[in-house]
């Protein structure tokens, strides 16, 4: 099927305002509407069928992209602490892609978008030095999940919940009683001037003091995002740390500086409303895992046929069955030689007489 001209001038508009192209809107309608006969989804075969065992119904796969220039910022030469124009920068790369694959989600009436799988990409690494940052450092971030029906998933009506759980984790969790609240993500970039100095064999504490306090801004904003979704729980979390040493910016000086990156993904998880535990009071038989057939001695950590095992067994058995066959002949035999001894005994006791 031919598909119609769009506008690509207003397609271009609509993405610079921050959504997603017509092309895809035209894609994700077809995909929405009564004549859909097909869904796709990068979910595993586990996840497939784990997912609908808990009552989710996959729509189709969604996804968000983001490429993000970094402007040039001033010269931060001489002191410490975070550089939040760059901390910024990414952040909002990350939020620019998630806003899309969450507005796909929301156009195809999901209540949900599970296994939200991120990436990201550097295209091209800006040069620091005295000036500061020279603007020419380009982002390009990207998630793909997928978009699913979940109708006991709470959310405000058109406003479904990205999660980067697998199927396998929200089964797990739904058992259990939760549901995710909200995806959650934070990025710190934290600059040390003058950390790395040091003269002995010893712990450079100002460089560990950095990264200390990147990662203590990064939990602290966490923590302050899943309480303002009312989450209980911050699960999957994903927390890199990428430290790197760099000029200090002045000419001659022999000491470097530390740039702290520390990026954490979760997703806040909270208690299904009225809820109830289907477990039932006493713990279900548990089946041994010893193998059936398999000898009490045998070590499990041996590689061996089970068919070569059973072989030799038959024939031990029918060795022991012989033996015993044999024997019972041999008292066979004596018996009657007993009995024929005592006969002739008593064929001479009556002859003498």
């Amino acid at each position: 099927m031919a598909q119609r001209p769009i506008d690509f001038a207003a397609s271009l508009a609509q993405v610079r305002a921050g959504g997603i192209p017509l092309r895809a809107e035209e894609r994700l309608a077809e995909l929405a509407g009564p004549g859909r006969r097909l869904f796709t989804s990068d979910f595993s075969v586990s996840e497939f069928l784990l997912t609908r065992d808990v009552g989710c119904e996959p729509i189709a796969q969604v996804m968000g992209s983001s490429i993000y220039h970094v402007g040039k910022i001033p010269d931060y030469k001489g002191r410490t602490g975070e550089l939040e124009s760059l901390s910024l920068a990414h952040r909002e790369s990350r939020r620019c892609a998630l806003a899309r694959i969450w507005k796909e989600a929301a156009m195809v009436g999901a209540d949900a978008v599970v296994g939200a799988k991120l990436k990201e990409r550097m295209i091209t690494s800006g040069q620091r030095g005295k000036g500061g940052d020279d603007g020419g450092e380009i982002l390009e971030f990207t998630v793909v999940g997928t978009a699913v029906r979940a109708p006991w998933i709470t959310h405000a009506p058109g406003q479904p919940v990205v999660t980067d759980l697998s199927g396998q984790d929200l089964w797990a969790l739904a058992h259990d009683g939760f549901e995710p609240a909200a995806f959650l993500f934070e990025f710190c970039r934290y600059h040390g001037w003058h950390v790395t100095q040091g003269d002995t064999m010893c712990e450079l504490r100002d460089a560990s003091s950095v990264v200390d306090r990147a990662r203590a801004l990064v939990c602290s904003r966490i923590a302050a995002q899943a309480t303002s979704f009312g989450a209980e729980f911050v699960v999957g979390s994903e927390l890199s740390v990428d430290v790197r040493e760099v000029p200090c910016g002045y000419a001659g000086c022999q000491l470097d500086d530390l740039d702290v990156d520390v990026s954490w993904f979760g997703t806040g998880i909270r208690r299904i409303p009225g809820w109830q535990s289907p477990r039932p009071a006493a713990p279900p038989l548990m089946l041994s895992m010893m193998p059936i057939g398999r000898r009490r001695d045998t070590s499990l950590g041996k590689d061996e046929d089970d068919a070569e095992e059973i072989a030799l067994s038959a024939e031990e058995a029918e060795e022991i069955a012989r033996e015993a066959a044999e024997e019972q002949e041999e008292r066979a035999e004596r018996a009657r030689e007993a009995q024929e001894a005592a006969r002739e005994a008593a064929e001479r006791a009556r002859g003498g007489d």
